[in-house]
Parts: structure tokens; C-alpha cells; sequence
């Protein structure tokens, strides 16, 4: 079955409709943490949904400190976020949304799946440097560690993300990355939802094959006609292949190719269940996405 088949079945079954009651932005007050609070506040603000300002202080660097050390940060931090939530108002943005901020001490990779399921959180928004190598072995990602350990979807901001339409205006471009192997609509329904929301251009990557540094795959720019219907812009089922070159690489250079030809504002990737963050040096063909792509990324896990 073709993606054009797999989207019209998933719009026939009235999935066109995306809501996000509850947001939490994942921050570190970082540079990328300021712009990802741009993409969190604008999201949150278009769906009327809370807005959590979380952090997660880490208790290794406390452990021979006193213990009230710790739990002064944890006061220190919820002013700090308090004072944002502040600015936030004074500013004008995020008028029409309710702001929380939270506060914890502990493994992010801990917390977080529990916050999903306590908050009924529908997106997680975070900000990354894009580390890799050993920077990233010795410094670690946090947008990495989310992405694997949590159930919602994650909105990750790059640190080459710099098309920031999809705050104020929602996306025009949406480039979706689809693989018939992981037997999931969840990330399929994502995609074509947002781009019925938003009136957007589709272009969609069915990944057909991916091994030994080569990729083969369809790619197939759609249009939305109304809330109903999937119609190719050429075909009714467009095969426009695309194999990739011996010295161009990973499927997440063929992604990230695809959306600077497309202008994509946002990137919807399926993350297969076995995603796991095994390894401090190599990064995943998400991370990778995640740390190029001149857009955010939205990761959802194929489940």
C-alpha cells in the first residue's frame, strides 16, 4: 500500500484533528532552551493549551554538599521560572494560555514519563545544542534522552532551526518521514492532521529501504483538498524515487536534504519502539535530524 493510500484511510477514519491540552517546555535556560520557549509559548498559545516550565536539577554535582544546598536551588530555580512566566505576561505573549512551573531533583529520564501520564501531556517542547562526538559523550543530550524515554510527542528545536513561521502562523511546509516497516499510523496521523490544521503543503518520504550507508525511498509532495481528502499534486500516486549516492550517506542526510529542498518548517519523524539511547558517541538518525534540520522536528513514537 502506498503512503497517498495509508493517508487517505487515515483521513476517512477522521483523524484530522490534533489536540494539545497540556505542553511542558524541558529547560535549561540555555540559548536553545530561550528559542524553544519561542515555539512552546506560540504552540501553546494557537491550541489555548497549559503551558508547564520545567527543570530537572541534577543531585550528583549536591552530593557532598549539604543537603539543604539542593533543595535552595529547587527555590531559587521556581523563582527564576516564576520571574519568566512574569516577563512572559508583561511581554504579551501567551495571554490567552495558563503557565505552571515545575520544579524537580532528579533523573530527567525518570520523571519525565511519569509527568506524561500525571500532566496528560500531548507534546514535550525542547531545545538542543546539537552536541555530537565527544562533547555530546561527555556533556550528554538531554533532547536525545526525551525523545527515547517518553510516550508523547517531542518537539525538538536545533540549533540550526531558524524558519520560525510555525510559532505565529502554524507551518506551510511540513515534510513527513514515513516507514511502512514500523507498522504504525500514529506519526502518518500527525503529519497529515497539522498540515489539514494548518492548510499546509505535505511532502512525504516513504522510507523503503535503509542499510549499509544506502537509502531507497519515494518521495511525494501532496495537497490537502478540505479536511477530507489527500490529492497528488502530479499523480494520483506520484513515484518520484530517490536513491541515494554512495558518498551521500545516512537516511538522515537524504531527511535533511529533502527538507531544505521543500523549505519545511516542521519535520515529523517516526521513531521506531526500539529507539534507545545506547550509546554516548553515536548519535541516532533522529539526533542527527534533530541537530541539521533548519526546522523543528516533531518525533512521535511508532507504537
Amino acid at each position: 500500500m502506498g503512503i497517498t493510500d495509508r493517508l487517505s484511510e487515515l483521513s476517512l477514519a477522521g483523524t484530522n484533528q490534533v489536540t494539545l491540552r497540556n505542553i511542558l517546555l524541558a529547560t535549561d535556560f540555555s540559548q536553545c532552551s530561550a528559542r524553544a520557549l519561542d515555539y512552546a509559548v506560540g504552540i501553546a498559545s494557537r491550541y489555548e493549551s497549559q503551558l508547564y516550565l520545567f527543570h530537572c536539577i541534577d543531585p550528583a554535582p549536591y552530593s557532598l554538599a549539604d543537603p539543604d544546598v539542593v533543595w535552595q536551588t529547587r527555590d531559587d530555580i521556581r523563582r527564576q521560572l516564576e520571574n519568566l512566566v512574569l516577563d512572559l505576561h508583561r511581554e504579551g505573549r501567551g495571554r490567552n494560555i495558563e503557565i505552571k512551573v515545575l520544579v524537580e531533583v532528579g533523573e530527567v529520564s525518570t520523571f519525565l514519563p511519569q509527568a506524561v501520564k500525571d500532566l496528560d501531556l500531548g507534546l514535550i517542547v525542547v531545545g538542543t545544542h546539537g552536541r555530537t562526538g565527544w562533547r555530546k559523550m561527555v556533556l550528554g543530550s538531554v533532547a536525545e534522552i526525551v525523545m527515547d524515554e517518553v510516550s508523547c510527542p517531542v518537539l525538538s528545536v536545533g540549533p540550526s532551526a531558524h524558519r520560525t513561521r510555525i510559532q505565529e502562523f502554524g507551518p506551510e511546509s511540513i515534510l513527513l518521514v514515513s516507514e511502512a516497516s514500523l507498522r504504525s499510523n500514529l506519526p502518518e496521523s500527525y503529519g497529515f492532521s497539522l498540515a489539514g490544521k494548518y492548510g499546509a503543503g505535505l511532502t512525504v518520504i516513504d522510507v523503503l529501504e535503509s542499510q549499509f550507508g544506502r537509502v531507497r525511498a519515494q518521495v511525494s509532495q501532496l495537497e490537502l483538498c478540505g479536511a477530507e481528502s489527500v490529492v497528488p499534486i502530479h499523480e494520483r500516486e506520484p513515484k518520484n524515487r530517490l536513491e541515494l549516492l554512495p558518498d551521500l550517506g545516512t537516511e538522515s542526510d537524504l531527511i535533511l536534504q529533502v527538507a531544505d529542498r521543500t523549505a519545511a518548517d516542521l519535520i515529523v519523524l517516526a521513531v521506531p519502539e526500539s529507539h534507545r539511547f545506547k550509546n554516548r558517541f553515536v548519535s541516532t538518525n533522529s539526533y542527527r535530524v534533530v541537530s541539521g534540520a533548519s526546522c523543528p522536528v516533531l518525533t512521535v513514537h511508532a507504537r
